[in-house]
């Protein structure tokens, strides 16, 4: 019994942690949710193995590893069309603007790109330990990552704080996606 208490305090104590990595990679609540859920499941198969050593660790490879082969997998089937609204003019929701066009920008991104800039920057993990996460070389994980960036510095431009702190001045939306921008 004591084993599956270990779990139960395990799950509680990284919940939180693993569904924001998940949501990160897919981009999606839902999905993420499930995406969390599997992991644990697929992690309490291996829990009496894992009490000696990094739990943490092992269950982050087991997210990475669940979403990219995930990926692979064909699904036809329904998917969200939902698109966010119009951008606003007032400096009131640039954060929210940057944010949507960022997520969009990410959503953009290979799945493999969007795992690198995300465990490198956002989870602050060496990128040896992101080649590890991802069953790929160190190399790889860089150029995954700079092509990354490269893609998101091309398809998004913030305001900066000036702009918005500054009466006079009216911003423009502040974030324009290239793709769109092509219409």
């Amino acid at each position: 019994m004591k084993q599956a208490d270990d779990f139960d305090e395990f799950v509680r104590a990284r919940w939180r942690t693993t569904a924001r990595l998940a949501y990160a990679l897919t981009l999606d609540h839902q999905q993420a949710e499930d995406l969390a859920q599997e992991a644990f499941t697929k992690l309490w198969f291996h829990w009496r193995k894992l009490t000696d050593g990094s739990p943490e660790a092992y269950l982050r490879k087991i997210v990475t590893t669940t979403y990219l082969s995930g990926r692979r997998r064909r699904w036809i089937g329904e998917r969200p069309t939902e698109s966010p609204p119009d951008a606003a003019v007032g400096p009131g929701t640039a954060q929210v603007d940057e944010r949507l066009a960022l997520r969009a920008a990410m959503a953009r991104l290979s799945p493999r790109q969007r795992a690198a800039v995300y465990l490198r920057y956002a989870d602050d993990l060496s990128e040896r330990t992101v080649a590890e996460l991802l069953g790929c070389s160190v190399g790889a994980v860089k150029q995954h990552t700079r092509r990354g960036l490269d893609a998101l510095r091309a398809d998004v431009t913030f305001t900066t704080t000036d702009e918005l702190t500054d009466p006079t001045t009216t911003p423009a939306p502040t974030a324009l996606a290239r793709r769109g921008s092509d219409d």
